[in-house]
């Protein structure tokens, strides 16, 4: 159903004017300010994700926790925001964290996160409030932002929405920052302006949208919008057109660029002038980007707002679009023409082609042989849109645009657009990567996730070599790692949450591993993959160690392993554990901690100058803490997995429990 009209418009902007400025003006949770941060209006570094640098600190979800959790302020561990200074995570001084906010950040649009503008950070947050049967609503979704000192968070809202995976982005404009989210149960895009508390309806009936999937500060949503057929609107719907039209709309915009006078042909004739629902209500602030409408119409309706002439249409029956990506700048769409319905070609649209003077909505549109009445704003990319997917990712290099995608033979393959759609150079730069993911694209190396234990295993390799640097006999990839898929370690990153994000000189991920528990781990992120490869062997030494001294002592492996996720073996000097193992068990625990050697069992190829490689730390660590629970759950865990007595231990408490009780 597409509806419109004026009056009902500024009823709904009044009420969402007046229902925002009270939930802005309702108080505020307090807390000492945290020490160090200095104000600035310096602008963040990865803004959307799970992690976001802005001067000196790292801002970060501390893992990923339910969003049924108690999220009383104050109480939130896991899943709250935490910092960390640049130099503690240089030192790796990973524990010396702060809560910025006591609170769950656990929205589940994992295509959006936490932003930092000036001295705030904005997020969502699960409903904390009772409804009139006592019951917490979590449910729901607050949206809301807090001082980066810790000083200051809303105990209201901007915003709330009764979907948890709502899709959101909080952009600024001007200076001002809105949150664009999207009601799909209304099919209505909503700019929030978090100054003024003004909730504008940007759109009101879509058929699809996109955000900026390489850009989360981006302003910009692009959307399909059907068209109504005069005479037809009855009952609060109408019948629409076989063509459609693509739009774009801006966060900050409050009116329409276009005047659509629906009275005639767009009233419901069984109403009278006045009834509610008379007139169609249409909601479109945006910009009308391409219009399919056919040269077999004679006239316009309202909505084609740039027509002239029906030979400026390039098709009788006219044009749909279909939105594949938003990213980089450009909208990858397929369309297709309604004389050949067989065919959806797929294009790429330039985002700054297309400003507010932009009045080719319908001469743009590409004539049969795919060739756009403006090359310029509308270029093709492919004739079929099999390989060139929301998947794909796309990326442009001295002057060419290039995407990577996963072939039908499980290899990853690059592929350089060429004239007229065709493929000027198709490369496989991995092959046998069935099932790979591919996630994006950092510092020319494509990161991409495989299927893992307990959740993605995750790898990267160099994508702009040359073709022949991919050949393993004969090119780069013989000897230079760059150009082959390498794993980072056995990593099992948590697949329900965000990717693994790379800022700088460290890659963060949600460790969903044995003993992860889904926290956050760091990566001091290798330069190059002759380096990660180097360090992929030592973890592999460790784990292979494991291996042979679980063959022929089962009980020192496990001890050994406890030691690596611990760094202390302070457990085995209790009487309780120790008077369990054997003396030869006892010494290769004791020769694995000093690197040394016991029972044929080398451990010094674990040490490399002083560094030794024989705890977890030494390849990745958890950021910031677990809460006492968490911890204490952990503790108890691995020594009642990895530890001989414990069974004992456990008896006896259980026993000194009921003896209390």
């Amino acid at each position: 159903m597409q509806k419109t009209g004026k009056k009902i418009l500024l009823a709904l902007l009044a009420l969402a004017l007046s229902l925002g400025v009270l939930a802005g003006c309702n108080g505020a949770y307090r807390s000492d300010p945290l020490d160090g941060y200095t104000p600035s209006e310096n602008a963040a570094e990865s803004n959307g994700g799970f992690v976001v640098k802005k001067d000196e600190w790292y801002y970060f979800i501390n893992g990923a926790e339910d969003y049924s959790a108690d999220n009383t302020y104050g109480n939130a561990v896991k899943g709250s925001l935490m910092r960390i200074s640049e130099t503690d995570l240089a030192a790796g001084n990973y524990g010396e964290t702060d809560i910025v906010v006591p609170q769950l950040i656990v929205a589940q649009d994992y295509t959006s996160g936490i932003y930092i503008y000036g001295d705030y950070v904005y997020y969502a947050t699960p409903n904390t409030t009772r409804n009139m049967e006592g019951t917490i609503e979590s449910s729901y979704l607050d949206f809301k932002r807090s001082k980066l000192d810790g000083s200051e968070t809303m105990s209201n809202y901007y915003v709330q929405v009764s979907d948890n995976t709502t899709a959101y982005r909080y952009v600024q404009v001007d200076g001002t920052v809105y949150l664009l989210y999207v009601d799909s149960s209304a099919t209505e895009i909503h700019s929030y302006n978090t100054v003024t508390g003004a909730n504008t309806v940007l759109v009101s009936g879509y058929t699809d949208y996109e955000f900026d999937t390489s850009d989360p500060e981006s302003s910009t949503v692009y959307y399909t919008m059907p068209v109504a057929k005069k005479n037809t609107y009855s009952s609060g719907s109408a019948q629409n057109e076989s063509y459609n039209q693509l739009w774009k709309a801006d966060a900050s915009a409050t009116a329409s660029p276009y005047e659509f006078d629906l009275s005639d042909g767009y009233t419901d004739p069984a109403l009278s002038e006045g009834d509610e629902g008379y007139e169609m209500e249409y909601v479109n602030l945006g910009t009308l980007v391409l219009d399919g409408i056919g040269s077999n119409k004679t006239d316009a309706s309202p909505f084609n707002v740039h027509w002239k002439s029906r030979e400026d249409s390039k098709s009788a029956g006219g044009f749909s679009y279909a939105l594949v990506k938003y990213t980089e700048g450009r909208l990858l769409l397929t369309v297709t023409n309604l004389d050949a319905s067989d065919s959806a070609f797929v294009y790429s649209l330039n985002d700054s082609s297309v400003g507010s003077d932009w009045t080719q909505s319908i001469t743009a549109n590409p004539d049969l042989s795919g060739t756009s009445g403006n090359a310029s704003a509308l270029s093709l990319v492919a004739v079929t849109s099999d390989a060139a997917t929301s998947s794909a990712l796309y990326y442009e290099q001295d002057g060419s645009l290039y995407y990577l995608y996963l072939n039908a033979d499980s290899a990853i393959a690059r592929v350089k657009v060429g004239e007229n759609g065709q493929d000027a150079e198709t490369v496989l730069i991995a092959k046998q990567q069935g099932g790979a993911t591919l996630l994006y694209l950092k510092d020319g190396y494509l990161y991409y996730s495989m299927s893992g234990t307990n959740g993605n295993a995750l790898w990267r390799i160099r994508y702009d070599g040359a073709a022949e640097d991919y050949n393993i006999f004969t090119g780069a990839a013989y000897d230079n790692d760059d150009y082959k898929p390498t794993q980072y370690l056995q990593i099992d990153y948590n697949s329900s949450w965000y990717a693994p994000e790379a800022i700088g000189d460290y890659l963060f991920f949600s460790n969903a591993e044995e003993y992860g528990d889904n926290y956050v781990y760091v990566f001091r992120n290798a330069g190059t993959n002759a380096e990660l490869k180097a360090l992929n062997d030592r973890y592999e030494e460790v784990q292979d160690l494991f291996t042979s001294v679980e063959k022929q002592f089962a009980d020192a492996a496990n001890a050994i392993r406890y030691y690596y996720y611990v760094g202390n073996d302070d457990v085995f000097g209790e009487e309780v554990h120790r008077s369990e193992y054997q003396a030869e068990d006892l010494e290769i625990l004791e020769a694995y901690i000093s690197c040394g050697s016991a029972h044929g069992f080398a451990f010094s190829v674990l040490k490399e100058g002083d560094v030794a490689c024989n705890v977890q730390t030494a390849f990745y660590s958890q950021l910031g803490y677990r809460s006492e629970t968490d911890a204490e759950d952990l503790a108890d865990t691995l020594v009642a997995d990895l530890v001989l007595g414990s069974e004992e231990e456990t008896a006896s408490s259980d026993s000194s429990d009921d003896t209390a009780a």
